[in-house]
């Protein structure tokens, strides 16, 4: 039978309205005796609610099931941001994916970032980490793999993306000393993570999707060993770190797209136009794919300014060519 224990933490949270407020951020350990020890989070923007959701079954279910191993669970590690249902920390406007900056940590999101680099990091051997697209994106149900800096391929990965079971996986590149990849590579940590949904809203089914993407992983690192992963050959990886996946507002408007979520398109193809209804003598804009590939990520919010995300295109490659973009 599995050990269970709470490791909450807490950091202060100050306001002009509450001088000494502080916020507990829940973490539950499993502890199945010997094995890996694994860290499943979602929460880091609190918008993000399908691996909020997942995890939280898991909070519930996953002690009656861990075979080997040991598991933290952290449903919503920015507790604040998912309270308030924002990406962004409401105290400090802080980004939790960009606040592992060492000491002195400077306000809330930064006090989040130094507990876990300080109280998590170094306990485990492996991580998945769940985002979606938050209120102001929609994606393609994918796992995630980020290559941090000049960080060497780690021949699981792919094996990892498999037994999430999604037939989506988008490739990120990263340099952001502050994020949670770099962190995981401070530590060599294994990490995957994932994005899936978005729009600031979640359904079942896509929760349900993510929590047995996150056992098939535990039943691939060994936790879970009579946890049957299906097979998936057919993964297809999307390169979204190169400059022509992503299509950005110029101007400001009201955005009414030609494509939906995984449609295929050509390069230069009319994918959708920027409007102005207040201003009906303005023009309709068209705007076009950058590339041809396949949508896999699409701005939730009409309403656009220069700059904004408007949607992510890039070709369908096999997951195996993984290891030729590091």
């Amino acid at each position: 039978m599995a050990r269970v224990s709470r490791e909450d933490f807490s950091v202060a949270a100050a306001t002009n309205d509450s001088a000494y407020r502080r916020i507990t951020i829940p973490v539950l350990r499993i502890d199945a005796g010997p094995g890996p020890a694994v860290a499943l989070i979602a929460g880091v923007h609190g918008d993000e609610w399908e691996g909020q959701a997942a995890i939280l079954d898991l909070w519930h279910q996953l002690p009656d099931i861990l075979q080997r191993g040991t598991v933290y669970l952290l449903p919503a590690v920015n507790a604040e941001a998912s309270l308030a249902g924002t990406r962004l920390s409401p105290s400090d406007g802080g980004n939790l994916n960009r606040a592992f900056l060492g000491a002195p940590a400077r306000g809330y999101t930064e006090s989040v970032a130094a507990a876990l680099e300080a109280r998590l990091l170094p306990r485990v051997e492996a991580m998945v980490d769940v985002h979606s697209g938050g209120a102001s994106l929609c994606y393609v149900p994918s796992s995630v793999i980020t290559r941090y800096g000049d960080d060497a391929y780690d021949e699981r990965l792919p094996a990892l993306a498999r037994a999430f079971g999604l037939p989506h996986c988008v490739f990120f590149r990263g340099n952001e000393a502050g994020s949670l990849p770099a962190a995981a590579s401070r530590h060599k940590v294994l990490r995957l993570s994932a994005e899936i949904g978005g729009g600031r809203q979640t359904r079942s089914a896509l929760a349900d999707r993510c929590r047995d993407g996150l056992l098939g992983c535990l039943a691939a690192l060994g936790l879970l060993p009579d946890h049957r992963v299906p097979a998936n050959p057919d993964i297809h990886l999307y390169d979204l770190d190169a400059p022509a996946a992503t299509l950005r507002a110029h101007e400001g408007g009201v955005f009414v797209p030609d494509v939906d979520l995984g449609q295929a398109v050509s390069a230069v193809q009319q994918v959708g136009r920027l409007i102005e209804p207040a201003r009906p003598d303005t023009p309709s804009r068209p705007l076009y794919s950058p590339q041809a590939g396949t949508i896999v990520c699409l701005r939730a919010i009409a309403r656009s300014d220069d700059g904004d995300c408007l949607l992510q295109v890039a070709p369908a490659l096999s997951l195996d060519s993984l290891a030729s973009k590091y």
